[in-house]
């Protein structure tokens, strides 16, 4: 539910730099009477723990934050409540957009292992003959035997495009994979991949354009 109040909006808004359950070590669920236990066992903390006198007031003053979000004002309490859902359904869709670009990374990375591998079995075709009894002599490579490659290039361009739009932050990560395998007699084989991995982080409400 989005806030109509530019206050209370405010107010959350500050909120969220903190998980307010977390500092009072309470469950989400906790009644008004738990919360206002565990904000009274925090102060005292506060009070006895030795610390700088600009931490302490912060502390205080996060402690009356927390007084008035969780138990004075119930409206703020589901407003809270809601961005911190949001916030944590946001997080979550982070870390598994990061997994499925470390994902097609690998993926990529064993792809060009792969192509690289089949260029050096081509590059070296006398490994495949059987041994010559009784010389030391390496073997030449006979007539006919196709061209040889001289060399494997691998080149990796990776681009992340940030764009906002009206259904929230797009994150649009693009890599292209290039491998070129230039043989003895002069050719050149490309072979050119391109991968786009995009996630969508949304806009919390009351805050699209």
């Amino acid at each position: 539910m989005a806030t109509t109040d530019p206050k209370r909006a405010a107010l959350v808004k500050a909120l969220m730099e903190r998980d307010l359950y977390e500092m009072l070590d309470v469950p989400r669920d906790a009644g008004d009477q738990d919360i206002l236990a565990a904000i009274a066992r925090r102060t005292e903390w506060v009070e006895e723990t030795p610390m700088r006198h600009a931490d302490r007031e912060a502390e205080m003053h996060w402690l009356a934050w927390a007084e008035r979000a969780l138990v004075t004002d119930p409206e703020i309490r589901i407003e809270y409540d809601a961005a911190l859902d949001r916030k944590a359904a946001a997080e979550a869709r982070a870390v598994e957009s990061r997994q499925r670009v470390r994902k097609l990374r690998q993926a990529r990375d064993e792809l060009a292992k792969r192509e690289a591998g089949r260029a050096v079995l081509v590059e070296d075709p006398k490994a495949k003959k059987a041994p010559t009894p009784r010389t030391t002599t390496e073997p030449s490579t006979p007539a006919g035997a196709g061209p040889e490659v001289v060399e494997v290039d691998v080149e990796v361009t990776e681009v992340l495009q940030v764009e906002q739009t009206d259904a929230g932050t797009v994150f649009t990560d693009v890599t292209e994979t290039v491998v070129a395998v230039t043989t003895d007699d002069g050719a050149v084989e490309v072979t050119d991949a391109i991968e786009v991995v995009e996630a969508v982080v949304p806009p919390e409400d009351g805050q699209q354009a």
